[in-house]
């Protein structure tokens, strides 16, 4: 099986640098077949990886699952792992392709180091509560997921895209599975806060008003297909 691990970078100082290898280096540690896609929002770094993309050769302002989209068009994968450069990936973590097809699963996420709440081992958990199924920082989306759903909704800058990707999932009836067998960890937004409070108030809180006016969309379109489910 076949990933595309697309990262959305900011290579702005040497820490940031660090992390974007880290999260490279431990993907390839399992040895699955990957093609990996940098998307860089920042400065021009040159890392050692199938293709990097200059977010700001097509967008000014930045926009999360604007970039992953610009990844997503380079993807040749059977299954795409959307992240953010500030995960680790632990042994393991690629028979996760292999175990979304054989449990029906088109989206998934992994446990991180801290997630509480959850057997670990051997279990799936379905749903599309942010933060507890979804994990924001780390996606695996197959092919079939890709083509239903679509372009990932760009409609948020930052915080709220894995809210919105939750909608599109929900209004596509597709169903996401968090693997507690699978491990990948999660730095807490490291880029972020490297930015200025006005610029962390912007990509966060700023954020909520233009999700909701998406949720109430989505919403509406679930109510549609219940009404009318023939024509789904």
């Amino acid at each position: 099986m076949k990933y595309d691990l697309i990262i959305v970078s900011k290579s702005d100082d040497p820490e940031l640098i660090q992390m974007t290898k880290n999260c490279i280096d431990s993907a390839r540690q399992d040895g699955a077949e990957l093609n990996i896609i940098v998307i860089e929002t920042g400065k021009e770094y040159k890392y050692d990886v199938d293709i990097i993309q200059n977010y700001s050769a097509y967008y000014s302002e930045f926009n999360y699952n604007r970039a992953l989209n610009l990844g997503l068009k380079c993807a040749t994968g059977d299954v795409h792992i959307l992240a953010n450069n500030d995960i680790v990936f632990q042994e393991g973590w690629s028979v996760i392709g292999s175990l979304m097809e054989s449990n029906g699963y088109h989206s998934a996420s992994a446990l991180s180091q801290d997630a509480k709440g959850f057997k670990r081992g051997y279990y799936v958990y379905e749903g599309y509560e942010i933060g507890k199924h979804i994990t924001g920082w780390c996606l695996f989306m197959d092919k079939f997921c890709r083509d239903i759903i679509g372009p990932l909704d760009e409609s948020c800058n930052f915080w709220y895209s894995d809210n919105l990707y939750a909608c599109q999932l929900k209004a596509a009836h597709l169903r996401h599975g968090l693997f507690c067998n699978i491990q990948i960890d999660h730095i807490t937004s490291r880029t972020l806060i490297k930015q200025s409070p006005a610029i962390q108030r912007k990509y966060q809180t700023g954020e909520l008003m233009k999700f909701k006016i998406r949720e109430k969309y989505y919403a509406e379109r679930e109510r549609y297909d219940k009404m009318h489910p023939s024509h789904l």
